[in-house]
């Protein structure tokens, strides 16, 4: 399954994290962006679980993450 995580990140830190989330194996793409979100990374996962398992244990404690949003896609 394919997932788009939109990220907020610490002021300043957002290329720094980009960095971080492209050294993840499960990690696609990950792009700077401009508006409410900072970046956006589009992930892979077999299923739900294991969706659940990298955005808790993994993208969310990148340091400087403060936020992220999940989109599924179909």
């Amino acid at each position: 399954m394919i997932a788009f995580i939109l990220i907020v990140s610490q002021a300043g830190k957002e290329k720094r994290v980009v960095e971080d989330l492209m050294k993840l194996p499960f990690v696609r793409e990950a792009s700077l962006v401009f508006g409410d979100y900072d970046i956006v990374a589009k992930i892979e996962a077999e299923n739900p679980e294991e969706l659940s398992k990298i955005l808790l244990e993994q993208i969310r404690k990148v340091p400087s993450v403060s936020m992220t949003t999940t989109l599924i896609s179909v």
